[in-house]
């Protein structure tokens, strides 16, 4: 079986339309303020329409206000189910911020955290993201193995359970080490849009796109 492949910071319909040729079904957008891929609001409520209720919809924040989340969330529920929807948070904010709008989310694994009791207690925790660029400097410090076993035992409630998804977050030039797959079994691998593939800015180059996300859905992780 293919491995799922979750393409983010996508903000034009072409590149939608390219993944999902080759069969691509999870898509994040990111409402981050500085980032380079940031969506604003109505451009995204077009794009979101490109999409079917049975494929994986992310909405990546960091640091935003309650409210902002609530309205888009309030306004996409006025086009379609919140089926397959998943907020997506990169930040250090409380699980009971988190899961305040009671809409599944995705986690980005932070070591400045400092209260990931309450990310395991979370009712609506439903996905983990760690950076391979994190792995790979604990892997050159000899330090996986141990926070491998850490991780595992912090988070074994969520792992445990069918539907939470450990997500490795790649770059476009990522060079995979053997055995991450000895200490992780990840469900999902997401990669963001950036000038790595792109032409111009914000303008993707997509067949280098469909080239890699191809080759990564052949990885075995």
């Amino acid at each position: 079986m293919d491995k799922k492949v979750k393409v983010c910071g996508i903000y034009d319909k072409r590149t939608i339309q390219r993944l999902k040729e080759i069969g691509t079904d999870q898509f994040s957008f990111d409402f981050r303020a500085r980032s380079f891929n940031f969506l604003q609001q109505h451009s995204f409520m077009s794009l979101q329409e490109e999409l079917s209720l049975d494929e994986g919809l992310y909405l990546q924040f960091e640091n935003e206000a309650d409210f902002v989340i609530k309205k888009i969330l309030d306004d996409l529920s006025n086009k379609r189910n919140l089926k397959n929807i998943f907020l997506e948070f990169s930040d250090l904010q409380s699980a009971d911020f988190y899961d305040q709008f009671e809409v599944p989310y995705i986690w980005h694994y932070n070591f400045e955290y400092k209260n990931f009791d309450s990310i395991v207690n979370s009712k609506y925790a439903s996905g983990l993201v760690l950076k391979f660029s994190d792995l790979l400097k604990l892997h050159e410090d000899g330090v996986l193995h141990n926070f491998c076993n850490n991780f595992h035992s912090q988070f074994i409630k969520h792992l445990s359970r069918d539907d939470f998804s450990l997500i490795l977050e790649l770059d476009w030039d990522s060079n995979l080490f053997s055995s991450i797959s000895k200490y992780f079994d990840f469900d999902l691998i997401s990669i963001p849009i950036s000038n790595k593939v792109e032409i111009c800015y914000r303008n993707v180059d997509l067949a280098k796109v469909q080239t890699h996300v191809q080759y990564l859905k052949t990885l075995s992780l």
